[in-house]
């Protein structure tokens, strides 16, 4: 008979299933509190919203446009890969 040592162990089961009610109480559209962005309008939080724009996807989109000289996409261009750097 052979004996194993099981793949995992109570501390680890323990954080799993503590990570698992964690992310159970999060909300699935922004990641905050569940119960703070679904409380009563009236007396519940309030929010504010701001934008802020990814620079280096910006940069990435428009490299990838000037690589077609703004013709119509070739039909490569799905197979073209893109990497992205930060200067300095």
């Amino acid at each position: 008979m052979t004996v194993r040592e099981p793949a995992w162990t109570e501390q680890d089961r323990a954080e799993i299933l503590a990570l698992a009610l964690y992310r159970s109480r999060l909300c699935p559209l922004h990641g905050g509190p569940l119960d703070e962005c679904t409380s009563p309008e009236e007396t519940g939080a309030q929010f504010s919203a701001e934008r802020s724009t990814c620079r280096a996807r910006l940069t990435l989109i428009e490299a990838q446009r000037a690589a077609d000289d703004g013709k119509k996409p070739s039909p490569y261009a799905g197979a073209r890969l893109w990497t992205v750097k930060r200067r300095g």
